[in-house]
């Protein structure tokens, strides 16, 4: 049995933002082309706020192709740690095409992506070894090992969990059916197949991306995700939905050669306007470089959701900071010091640099948790004591990028290295917590940009009956 998550709705207030942009706030007619999170589930950018392969999961995931357009995008994986790059490639939608995958583990302990969709890849998937009719691409560690480790765990088992993003490049409207367009005809399926996915393919060599962005559309607001998590050993599935990004870039087409950090978040319109509900009234900012406005449109002061263990039960939230590498990284953002390890002001709500020793690979962030049980019992700001494992400052962090908070000492999604532990053992085993951000920077008033989801699990008796749920987090502004 599962339960669906719906998509976020978003009542966002924005001061914040009006002191990022430097520009005033106020309500009024919503703009033209001002990049929001949907609240119809559909966009250019599709945020998955969790993978795994642990504790028996797979993560299968979909993305739907609404439209009557062909449609470019990269499907970009991440770790938990610190957001590097496990896989990234870019896939080609024909009109209302529908393209899924699953991700699960290696017997070396690793993690891959395997399809059976006939859609078509750039690269082409190679085949699989185990699994006929199957295509499959195992993820990496480069981009952490070696010359570029950050501090944190090198080995393959750091693919095992993160998250993953899917970033619209463009949309053509040209006839599928004519032969002398390359793309949109060559993507096209004819009963159940695309004509030529190696024809697709050599499109996104650099002379086809440039040609692809001398003729594609900017990105619309089409693509549709989901995803669930499932252990089909014991029975257990929990759905969950992206967050959708609409007007991310409207100018025009972005498309790029797969393998590289092209599009990313830093990749929508340089500036523009950020929208959002408050009390019902539109407001709008404006905003200086796209991840600042994805930013914005994410930021929270505080996060609220529910919790339920106790005989079989077990409760995880998943809290993903999808931006946090664009400031914290200086792999990705190109701006951080040479000395790493001091602290400097970093932007985004975050305070930190991502550390390569003195904190061993993190970027820590402080929270305050106030608990409370069904029956309006509560413990308030818990410190040190009621966490584990216990903190080596005075204060409570989260340390990562995609971080698992479980609580009571069971775990929905197994251990990791970004667990943090929490006990309600003064209230009870069941009912509901607000994790307040208490970071600010020299630019932004406090909150940061967070997404997720709480996962619930019960035992309902015997090895495969079971069942899981998942409540999407609500948030303060």
């Amino acid at each position: 049995m599962m339960k669906s998550l719906n998509i976020r709705k978003k009542l966002v207030t924005l001061a914040v933002a009006s002191v990022v942009s430097g520009g005033a706030m106020m309500a009024m007619t919503a703009p033209a082309h001002a990049m929001n999170v949907s609240q119809d589930g559909l966009g250019q950018v599709l945020l998955f706020p969790y993978y795994t392969v642990k504790n028996g999961l797979d993560t299968l995931f979909t993305v739907t192709n609404t439209s009557d357009k062909t449609v470019t995008f990269k499907v970009r994986f991440r770790e938990a740690l610190n957001s590097r790059e496990v896989r990234d490639f870019n896939v080609v939608l024909s009109p209302y095409d529908h393209w899924g995958a699953v991700v699960t583990s290696t017997t070396a302990g690793g993690a891959l992506l395997r399809t059976w969709d006939k859609t078509c890849t750039s690269p082409q998937l190679p085949a699989s070894a185990t699994h006929a009719g199957a295509t499959e691409i195992a993820f990496t560690n480069t981009e952490f090992s070696g010359a570029l480790t950050d501090g944190a765990v090198g080995t393959m088992d750091r693919v095992q969990e993160g998250y993953f993003e899917i970033i619209q490049m463009g949309v053509s409207d040209r006839d599928t059916a004519v032969s002398t367009n390359t793309l949109e005809y060559n993507a096209k399926h004819v009963s159940g197949v695309p004509r030529d996915c190696a024809l697709v393919d050599q499109m996104f060599l650099p002379a086809g991306v440039a040609t692809l962005n001398g003729y594609m559309l900017p990105p619309e607001n089409i693509l549709k995700g989901h995803t669930t998590y499932i252990n089909v050993a014991n029975g257990t599935a929990i759905d969950a939905e992206p967050t959708a990004i609409e007007d991310f870039q409207t100018l025009g087409p972005i498309n790029a050669e797969p393998g590289g950090q092209s599009p990313s978040l830093a990749n929508g319109n340089a500036v523009g306007t950020i929208n959002a509900l408050t009390d019902g009234q539109p407001v709008s900012a404006a905003y200086a470089g796209s991840v600042n406005g994805v930013s914005e449109i994410l930021r929270a002061q505080s996060v609220i959701n529910e919790y339920a263990t106790g005989t079989g039960a077990s409760t995880s939230w998943v809290m993903t900071f999808p931006t946090k590498h664009h400031y914290t990284d200086s792999y990705t953002s190109g701006t951080g010091p040479t000395a790493k390890d001091q602290p400097p002001v970093v932007g985004g709500g975050f305070s930190e640099w991502f550390y390569t020793t003195i904190k061993n690979g993190m970027s820590c962030d402080n929270i305050g948790l106030n608990i409370y049980n069904r029956e309006e019992g509560t413990v308030q700001n818990l410190g040190n004591t009621n966490f584990s494992p216990a903190p080596t400052a005075e204060y409570v962090e989260l340390c990562y990028e995609a971080n698992v908070v479980d609580f009571n000492g069971s775990s929905v999604f197994g251990l990791g290295t970004n667990r943090l532990g929490v006990s309600t053992s003064a209230v009870g085993t069941a009912g509901w917590a607000e994790m307040m951000f208490s970071e600010a920077d020299a630019v932004t008033a406090g909150g940061l940009p967070v997404i997720g989801f709480a996962a619930t699990v019960r035992d309902a008796g015997g090895a495969t009956v079971n069942y899981g749920s998942s409540t999407v987090h609500s948030y303060r502004r």
